[in-house]
């Protein structure tokens, strides 16, 4: 095995499938032995990019009933699938006996060039497990606040469980190429700024119709329509990596890959915790008489038992730290709209339309929707 790139994404709906296929098609036209783990639990959309219909998942695998290479898609489009499904999910939770057998039967990958790693949209466990043990990650972000403010979330994360690589990011659904490199610069200058962690700007793909009639008829973008600004995105995407492989500090076996997954998939994740704040001792409350008494409060109280106590300590708990994000998002709002932005006034010649300006402000304002959802909004 010479490469392990994973491709991941703060939120949904970004291009991060559709990229992956179609690098690892480029790839292959490259003459190189590509394969796509999709590791995405509860979407299939591989599968409906690629026109295929797997019999059978990693599932099968995880529970003793098939191989790897049982369960294997070959020479699709060039690129080989292995289905994840929700035996992604079960990874985590096999017996080390299990995990040793798993980890031989894949000893069958060895023999390709890259191996791609398609996790699901968001933050989670599993995703964070594929990131920290690959060699590359691949972080797809468009220029939407959502899209940058979730992106950030990621690296967030990823940088307080200690991984240090630089992460790749491609802008994707660009006007043109000066305008994602205009949103990336942005972005960059916020990042250096309040994370420990660094990313490289990886390319630009543009928002190309090509690439939504590729999905209706099931095949690769880059086949059916390789003249496309969309196409010749990916081929640039493909040069950058060619040229600039991971930094050489992770793994290079799928064994010791696996090993280091489970051995974060086993460590409890670190998240941002609410900061100590310094604050007068609250009076005494005086109960008035619009203070239902004991018998009238609400039938789950924290100490009704043991699991109504933990399903409120994870949620005084999550309040605390969306509460504290949404002070630094705050800043990352301003970093985002600074007072430089309306200089910057991209123009290429590829927009038929003229180039678009990036917005005076980009609102990102977590702590108005934090109000409006404790309001009942």
């Amino acid at each position: 095995m010479k490469r392990l790139i994973t491709v991941t994404s703060g939120k949904g709906g970004v291009g991060k499938t559709n990229i992956c296929v179609n690098l690892a098609v480029q790839f292959a036209r490259q003459g190189l032995r590509p394969c796509i783990f999709d590791a995405d639990l509860g979407l299939a959309n591989i599968n409906i990019l690629m026109g295929i219909q797997p019999e059978h998942t990693l599932e099968a695998v995880v529970n003793g009933k098939k191989r790897i290479s049982d369960i294997m898609i070959h020479d699709t489009c060039g690129v080989d699938i292995i289905p994840g499904g929700t035996g992604v999910e079960k990874l985590a939770a096999m017996r080390p006996r299990d995990v040793s057998q798993l980890i031989q039967s894949f000893s069958c990958l060895e023999g390709y060039d890259v191996l791609f790693f398609d996790t699901s949209a968001g933050i989670s466990r599993d995703v964070l497990s594929f990131c920290m043990a690959s060699q590359e990650v691949l972080l797809v972000v468009t220029s939407e606040p959502t899209s940058l403010t979730d992106g950030y979330s990621m690296l967030k994360v990823l940088s307080l469980n200690g991984y240090r690589d630089p992460v790749k990011v491609i802008m994707n659904k660009a006007k043109n190429k000066r305008f994602g490199k205009a949103v990336f610069g942005k972005f960059n200058e916020t990042v250096k700024k309040y994370l420990p962690i660094e990313i490289c700007y990886a390319g630009c793909l543009p928002a190309d119709e090509a690439v939504s009639a590729a999905v209706i008829r099931q095949r690769p973008f880059t086949l059916l329509y390789p003249s496309t600004r969309a196409a010749a995105g990916i081929e640039q995407l493909a040069e950058f990596l060619f040229d600039n492989p991971g930094a050489g500090k992770s793994v290079t076996t799928f064994e010791t890959f696996w090993e280091r997954y489970m051995e974060v998939a086993g460590t409890p994740l670190k998240l941002p915790q609410r900061k100590k704040r310094n604050s007068a001792k609250a009076p005494p409350k005086v109960q008035s008489a619009t203070t239902r008494p004991p018998s009238a409060q609400p039938p789950v109280s924290e100490g009704d038992n043991a699991l109504s106590g933990q399903i409120l300590a994870s949620l005084n708990q999550l309040t605390s730290v969306v509460t504290d994000m949404s002070a630094e998002f705050k800043e990352f709002r301003r970093a985002l709209a600074g007072p430089d932005n309306d200089s910057v006034t991209p123009a290429d010649s590829e927009s038929d339309q003229g180039a678009p300006q990036l917005p005076p402000s980009i609102p990102l304002d977590f702590e108005a929707y934090k109000k409006k959802k404790l309001n009942g909004a």
